[in-house]
């Protein structure tokens, strides 16, 4: 679709949208991370607390590092028996930290299908037009600052649940305050939200620091085969199912890897092929050389200029490896 036809709105419009509602669906997409569920369950403790029914329904559930922003009841996992009619009912379809609805996957359906306004809070480039409007702010940190701002969060109280899920948000998503939007104005919000109750100490370890024992085998396993492209100006890491079924683990286990490939000295840009019931997710990214949103959109995907990611489906695995190493190789070569 166009995206000039794209009906985009600020995020005080997109309050007054918010508050106005009455049975609000909050979900994200497909293998969530940390600012998908940061700022779903920020905005749905945000609304909860004004008495407005909220929802957080999602097709996959967290991962495991990620579980303790779900308070028991807070995050269900999607199942058409249960949910369909009250999806159908709701007022408010609010899709957050994804602008292709693709990336509900099960969900698909019924998120387009309902008659609910729908409205997308999210921070990636290009969004296709799905939604009836988009809060839609590419040069944003992250969703979750987006969702800060939604709620006017430097001139109110924020509860403690709110301000936990923004801080993860914002912290997951650039790379633990390091990434390129990691602006003067993230720090004040980041001391915002601590002055607000968090300790990014516990959230840290949590998210960061408390891997189980199969996580690491599986790392090894990965950077054992790290492969290497163009004078080593690009790395490429894998994860095949018989290295899943070796370790006991899952695709969940594979977050934040990719960028074990950007840290090897000389290397410009990575890529983490992931084969998984019969697709590869490929995750990219970029010291700043060159933009991967880019390349990522050759595979059907997309993203942010230095981080960006992409589902294939029906492509030889060897073949799909030598063709994301060639596209990397010839956007150095080009740059």
């Amino acid at each position: 679709m166009n995206p000039r036809a794209i009906t985009r709105i600020g995020t005080g419009d997109c309050a007054r949208l918010l508050r106005g509602g009455h049975r609000v669906l909050l979900t994200t997409h497909t293998n969530p991370d940390g600012d998908a569920i940061g700022s779903s369950t920020a905005l749905y403790h945000a609304l909860r607390g004004e008495g407005i029914e909220a929802r957080i329904i999602l097709t996959d559930s967290p991962p495991e590092n990620l579980a303790f922003l779900n308070d028991g009841s807070s995050i269900e996992t999607y199942d058409p028996a249960g949910h369909d009619a009250w999806i159908a009912s709701a007022d408010l379809l609010v899709g957050l930290d994804f602008n292709d609805s693709a990336r509900v996957r099960r969900m698909e359906p019924i998120f387009r299908d309902a008659a609910g306004r729908k409205v997308i809070i999210d921070h990636h480039q290009s969004p296709k037009r799905f939604a009836d409007v988009y809060c839609s702010i590419p040069e944003a940190s992250s969703t979750a600052e987006i969702v800060y701002d939604i709620l006017n969060g430097d001139d109110i109280a924020l509860p403690s649940a709110v301000a936990l899920g923004l801080y993860v948000g914002i912290m997951t998503d650039t790379g633990s305050f390091r990434f390129d939007r990691t602006t003067p104005r993230v720090h004040r919000i980041a001391a915002r939200l601590i002055e607000a109750g968090v300790d990014p100490t516990a959230v840290y370890r949590l998210i960061h620091d408390d891997y189980p024992l199969r996580r690491t085998r599986l790392l090894g396993m990965i950077l054992a085969g790290i492969e290497h492209f163009c004078d080593g100006r690009v790395s490429l890491l894998t994860v095949t199912k018989d290295m899943f079924d070796a370790t006991a683990t899952t695709i969940e286990d594979v977050e934040n890897i990719v960028n074990y490939g950007l840290a090897i000295r000389g290397v410009e840009a990575t890529a983490l092929l992931t084969a998984t019931d019969g697709q590869v997710k490929i995750s990219f990214r970029s010291r700043g050389r060159i933009t991967v949103n880019d390349i990522a959109g050759r595979f059907g995907g997309g993203g942010h200029r230095l981080a960006a990611g992409a589902t294939v489906e029906g492509r030889d695995w060897d073949e799909l490896k030598t063709a994301v190493a060639a596209a990397l190789c010839a956007a150095l070569d080009d740059g």
